[in-house]
């Protein structure tokens, strides 16, 4: 029995050592289902630093704070999970990824015990991501391949990089000659329509302490992630379908060390095939 208990322990610690949970909290104004802009900027900040392909499962859990009826704070807190799972798939969350989205009602208070009531409310009225991570591999950091050897056999983890897809400085806008690449790529995916992928957006000649440039349109720095997300967007509108996909800023963390514009780049790598 003592053997059996051990076996069993072993198999729980292990299987929570591959796995790690990561919480955000997203907070609400009192009555409300919508989000005011810094918190919007605050979810999709905390998914950006977050490697997509590596998210086993995602769940959404919505509060209420004490005031008002039940029925009705269970229907807000639905309505917050709601507002929060648009704006997760709106920046390419895969639905299949989230597993529950759920909203549990209002967090009863005791209003003469507590020392900062309004505080404590405030931070009921919330949702909570909760993230479960996949254990960790390097095969981001793989040997790429050029785009040209595309059509060789493939596995997962390889990593192509699309070399002839670039940027101008400061900016995630595709040119012809990048869109004319990423045509040919359409072709490849639609005749091998078992393949999924992640877009890898980088960035070149920006200091290590900040992590990411400027794009110059939308004076947000999140260039990386910008241009990942140009190439997803273009690859949806020639009808891959979304699913397949995810796209993710990695900033100035991956230089390649020779020319500044072969930095400027985006990268696929093959999650599953």
């Amino acid at each position: 029995m003592k053997k059996l208990f051990k076996i069993g322990f072993l198999v729980l610690f292990l299987s929570g050592f591959a796995q790690e949970k990561i919480t955000q909290n997203i907070y609400f104004d009192f009555d409300v289902d919508q989000l005011r802009e810094n918190q919007k900027n605050i979810l999709c900040d905390f998914f950006q630093k977050i490697d997509s392909s590596q998210i086993q499962s995602v769940r959404v859990f919505g509060y209420c704070d004490d005031r008002g009826s039940a029925p009705y704070n269970f229907n807000l807190s639905d309505r917050r999970v709601g507002t929060v799972e648009k704006i997760l798939l709106n920046i390419g969350l895969n639905p299949k990824k989230l597993i529950a989205l759920e909203g549990k009602g209002r967090v009863l208070v005791n209003k003469d015990t507590v020392p900062n009531l309004d505080q404590t409310r405030y931070q009921n009225r919330r949702v909570e991501v909760v993230i479960e991570k996949k254990a960790q591999s390097a095969y981001f950091m793989g040997i790429p391949r050029l785009f040209s050897d595309f059509h060789l056999p493939h596995k997962k983890g390889d990593r192509i990089y699309l070399e002839n897809v670039r940027f101008g400085v400061g900016s995630s806008y595709l040119d012809l000659r990048s869109r004319a690449i990423l045509d040919k790529i359409v072709v490849i995916l639609k005749n091998n329509p078992y393949i999924e992928f992640e877009i890898q957006g980088h960035v070149c000649c920006t200091p290590k302490y900040y992590s990411d440039a400027i794009d110059k349109d939308t004076k947000e720095r999140k260039l990386s992630y910008n241009r990942a997300k140009a190439v997803y967007r273009y690859l949806v509108m020639r009808k891959i379908n979304p699913y397949r996909m995810t796209f993710k800023g990695y900033g100035n963390q991956f230089p390649i060390g020779k020319e500044p514009e072969l930095d400027r780049r985006v990268e696929l790598v093959i999650t599953k095939c």
